[in-house]
């Protein structure tokens, strides 16, 4: 099994926004030091959340760390241009190559944020029927099967991922543009259906760029020395565990949960999204679940020779 982390970058409280964020640059590092798979950032524009632009964010964790992937699960194509988007994502690669992960997401802003996200050029009806368009315009730019050309050109695609939880048209829509699938059970909307991921292996396309699919399943919870201490600290989540889908326990419970998700879902990768209320559990939350799940440490990824 191989495990990574979903981050949101709450503002704790207390807190400054700058606190928040020097606090996941310390945790994607701590990731790839424990030998989790993969780092993604979340895009969200309410003010409870650190920072509101992920793609700069994922370049600076690039930067950071040296070779777990980073990623940005997802981008919300909605609200922008899938050429700036692709422009973005092909220079991170270009700097940080076999480590960029670009996700698309359907999800939205306030109405006021979109419309100065969008300059008031689209109503917000328009915007929402067109998102597969734009979904599928993006995959072409980033792949170069667009005539409009851009650089740094020579740089391998990037893997794509589409990122849902209850709707079957985009598991179909990541299945058939040969795409990889992240499907969460850490959002409050999550629901219990191995269906959607199973629409999407059945009925997955290869492309050149991706000839196998590619699943990862989104989990939250917490992981503690107990299962007393786990829901102590996971506090009101623990009470409200909407139909069980939160990992609150010790490192063995937690694992067999983990398995039995990995099983269910026909996937041997999930991304995990703690619900600590600190720094420090957080970090040995993350800790504890290495050593269960006895995660190594592969080699970095090549570095760009920069030049004099």
């Amino acid at each position: 099994m191989h495990l990574g982390i979903l981050d949101f970058c709450p503002i704790r409280k207390g807190h400054l926004p700058y606190e928040s964020i020097h606090e996941t640059i310390r945790l994607a590092q701590e990731a790839d030091a424990l030998g989790m798979s993969r780092f993604w950032l979340a895009e969200h524009h309410e003010l409870a959340y650190a920072h509101h632009a992920p793609d700069i964010m994922a370049a600076l964790l690039a930067g950071a760390t040296d070779r777990i992937r980073i990623g940005v699960a997802g981008m919300l194509l909605k609200l922008h241009s899938p050429m700036r988007v692709a422009k973005a994502f092909r220079l991170m690669e270009s700097l940080f190559p076999g480590r960029i992960d670009l996700g698309m997401a359907g999800g939205e802003a306030e109405p006021a944020v979109i419309d100065a996200m969008r300059d008031r050029s689209q109503p917000l009806p328009e915007m929402r029927a067109e998102y597969p368009q734009r979904v599928l315009r993006l995959v072409e730019l980033i792949r170069g099967q667009s005539p409009l050309v851009f650089n740094p050109l020579g740089t391998p695609t990037p893997p794509l991922w589409m990122l849902g939880m209850s709707s079957l048209d985009t598991a179909r829509l990541a299945a058939h543009q040969g795409m990889n699938f992240g499907f969460s059970l850490a959002h409050p909307q999550s629901r219990d259906n191995p269906s959607v991921t199973a629409c999407y292996l059945e009925e997955f396309r290869p492309a050149p760029h991706q000839p196998q699919p590619g699943l990862v399943v989104a989990v939250t919870g917490l992981c503690a020395e107990t299962e007393e201490e786990a829901r102590r600290l996971a506090g009101a989540h623990a009470e409200h565990n909407r139909e069980g889908l939160a990992l609150i326990g010790n490192p063995a419970q937690c694992r067999e949960r983990m398995e039995e998700i990995c099983h269910r879902y026909r996937t041997q990768e999930l991304v995990f999204l703690d619900l600590a209320p600190d720094a420090e559990s957080r970090l040995r939350c993350y800790r504890l679940l290495a050593s269960e799940l006895r995660l190594s440490v592969p080699a970095p990824a090549p570095r760009v020779e920069k030049s004099a």
